[in-house]
């Protein structure tokens, strides 16, 4: 659920200003909306020193090294990052010439070693020596007093040297020769690499303060963070103004907090008008989907409907089907218990292999269901299918379609309970039954089953219980263009509904593509066969490679079309544009523990 905020007023002398704020950020439930722009020297400053860490940090880890060096306290922490900035700036530097002279040697590599200086000479001593590539096919004309040595040939052109007394016009594609040697282009080569180690090198041993510098980034973050709250409040004469929100179950505590303090505070209840900020409070087992939204970077806006259960429970179903082996579901399983029990102490929020688990288990179950382990021929004489109706691609098909009619039955009936007690429920039933219209249009498109004679009728009556319960009805009906508009906007959105019932059989399509690509490595595999070690081998091979890359597909499958079946269609359908801002408090951020 979505906590109820109140917008809170915290009202301090000027001279109070910091102890006020060192108390409110020790208590931690304020969220801070900065009334001032937050600009000035000293801030930028400070952003520059947070930055400047995370870059030290974000190289330090990226560099190669033992990083289970002992940790040291480091003295001037500025001129160490500086350093590590400059040793990175130069490795950096030294890869990106060694990367475009590269080319440069591979296209002279065929012309041989040899100093361009010495053209020049030889020019200022009445021989001109000019580069030129002559198509192999085809008859040369050579002018008089030139002389055409060939250097070498490869894809049907020959690279020639052409000596002459003077400088002259040749019929051939003319090449300029390189500002350096290829023997001189080597060495650079290998200096450069040498430089570019060394430096990495260099800052692989300052690994022995990456602690030190977590705990200065934190620190500097605080500071940076009590500057912009203090920046962003309102100042007038001798007081001082700070806007926020808080919790309503928090309230009790800043009020009582706000006495012994000595402070003036006004609670009340955000307008209209007010961002603020989204606190989601969910039961663990529904809190296992906050992995998805931060990955998504989505949350609920404060007026919206917090949807974490149905998402939840819905996004479980696409993953089953979109992966639809309960082969991989068990990969998925393993991988995130193995690496859970690696990272367990290491990390403070283990939700996401929960998640996985979960996650991993419809897969496992639609996979049995369906009689689908690492496809369907591999092990098709142990694992048959639970549910042989699943096995018809009509059936599952329609199955598809009743998920999406069902999902997005559910938001209108979402969305119509959120417009009690107003009469303009009775839109969302009309959209309700617009929805199951075209659940039997699909199948009619789809699955050629014609449409029953009670579809069209609850059609005509739905889109006139539509309009006429329409939020904007009574603004159209004082304006006929508008009224028109509006009837055209509702016949496209009557549409649309249609587009996003079909547009569930994604599940069914991406799901038969993935189990069709299993088999298609199966039966190269056992094409290839284990009569003996070598073939047995190749055929071990195809299996890893083929079905680890039908897994990365499921992975990408999912999150286009499992993230997209519920972030537009079921939430275009609800209305909800994950609007929200976090909630986020004015507390003392902690280094997290390693």
């Amino acid at each position: 659920m979505i906590v109820p905020m109140k917008k809170i007023h915290v009202i301090v002398q000027k001279k109070d200003i910091v102890p006020a704020l060192e108390s409110l950020r020790e208590l931690g439930i304020v969220h801070v909306e900065h009334q001032e722009e937050l600009s000035g020297y000293q801030l930028e400053e400070r952003r520059e020193e947070v930055e400047v860490l995370k870059q030290a940090l974000d190289i330090l880890q990226r560099v190669e090294g033992d990083s289970s060096v002992p940790q040291q306290e480091v003295r001037d922490w500025t001129d160490t990052v500086n350093e590590i900035l400059e040793l990175w700036a130069e490795s950096e530097h030294c890869k990106e010439s060694v990367a475009r002279r590269s080319i440069q040697i591979r296209q002279w590599q065929p012309w041989g070693d040899f100093d361009p200086e010495d053209i020049l000479e030889l020019a200022r001593r009445g021989v001109y020596v000019q580069l030129c590539e002559v198509p192999v096919k085809g008859k040369i004309n050579v002018p008089p007093g030139v002389v055409l040595e060939e250097i070498s040939v490869a894809s049907g052109v020959r690279r020639c040297v052409a000596l002459a007394p003077a400088k002259i016009d040749l019929p051939f594609q003319m090449v300029t020769p390189p500002p350096l040697s290829l023997s001189r282009m080597e060495n650079m080569q290998l200096e450069e690499k040498t430089k570019a180690r060394q430096a990495q090198m260099k800052i692989a041993r300052l690994r022995c303060y990456e602690r030190s510098f977590q705990e200065i980034l934190v620190e500097r973050e605080n500071v940076l963070q009590f500057e912009e709250v203090q920046k962003g409040m309102r100042e007038e004469q001798e007081m001082a103004l700070l806007k926020g929100y808080c919790p309503i179950d928090a309230c009790a505590a800043l009020a009582a907090t706000a006495r012994h303090q000595q402070w003036g505070v006004l609670m009340e209840d955000p307008s209209a008008e007010d961002r603020v900020p989204t606190l989601l409070k969910n039961p663990k087992g529904i809190r296992l989907i906050k992995p998805v939204f931060d990955f998504m970077s989505i949350i609920p806006g404060y007026r919206e409907a917090d949807v974490s259960f149905c998402f939840l429970f819905f996004f479980s179903i696409f993953f089953g089907m979109l992966i639809g082996d309960a082969g991989y579901g068990l990969v998925f399983l393993s991988s995130a218990f193995l690496l859970h029990r690696k990272m367990r102490g290491k990390t403070s929020d283990p939700t996401a292999f929960y998640l996985v688990y979960v996650l991993s288990g419809c897969a496992i179950v639609w996979g049995f269901l369906t009689g689908t382990f690492f496809g369907v021929s591999l092990f098709g004489k142990f694992v048959r299918p639970m549910v042989p109706w699943l096995g018809n691609e009509d059936n599952v098909k329609l199955l598809c379609f009743i998920i999406g009619a069902v999902h997005l039955t559910i938001a209108h009936v979402w969305r119509g309970l959120r417009k009690l007690p107003s009469l303009l429920v009775l839109s969302d039933a009309g959209w309700i039954a617009i929805v199951w219209g075209a659940f039997f249009y699909a199948q009619q498109f789809i699955l050629d089953k014609p449409i029953p004679p009670f579809v069209n009728p609850m059609g005509y009556v739905a889109f006139v219980t539509i309009v006429l319960f329409s939020q904007s009805f009574q603004d159209i009906l004082k304006d006929v263009t508008g009224f028109a508009i509006g009837i055209m906007l509702t016949v496209l959105s009557v549409v649309s509904t249609l587009i996003d019932v079909i547009s569930y059989i994604r599940l069914f399509a991406v799901g038969t593509a993935g189990v069709t690509l299993a088999e298609a490595f199966n039966h190269m595999a056992l094409g290839t066969g284990f009569h003996n070690l070598l073939l047995g081998i190749g055929a071990i091979g195809i299996l890893l490679i083929g079905h680890s890359l039908n897994i990365i597909l499921g992975v990408l499958a999912i999150m286009v079309h499992g993230l997209r079946l519920n972030i537009l269609e079921f939430s275009g359908h609800l209305s909800l544009e994950w609007s929200g801002i976090e909630y986020s408090p004015f507390q003392r951020a902690v280094k997290e523990k390693a």
